[in-house]
């Protein structure tokens, strides 16, 4: 059964006849997503269903488990932009050259 996956979804994952149940916590592109191994932690990029293997790969999607709401991504959710406008951070240089300098301004 292909289906397209999401990031949470839980596969079973054949590796070198030994099946794990991983979650999805990328993808990758179209066909390709990288998983986690729920036990161990170890992470499996370049996972694909088994009719879009590779002939090298030697680890490949056999199963969809279930749907499991959560995670929507592993990258941080903390990057901030634009948080500091342009003059701002120039008055902020200058004002640090000149204690460089030794002019001190109170």
């Amino acid at each position: 059964m292909r289906k397209k996956l999401k990031i949470g979804n839980l596969v079973r994952v054949n590796f070198i006849g030994s099946n794990y149940i991983c979650e999805v916590i990328e993808l990758v592109d179209k066909t390709t997503y990288k998983a986690r191994n729920i036990k161990t932690g170890v992470i499996i990029p370049n996972l694909r269903w088994k009719a879009h293997k590779d002939k090298k790969s030697v680890w490949f999607i056999e199963a969809f488990i279930s749907d499991t709401p959560g995670v929507k991504s592993t990258r941080s959710i903390d990057t901030r932009k634009k948080t500091t406008k342009k003059s701002e951070l120039d008055r902020a240089i200058k004002k640090q050259k000149d204690f460089i300098k030794g002019n001190i301004k109170k």
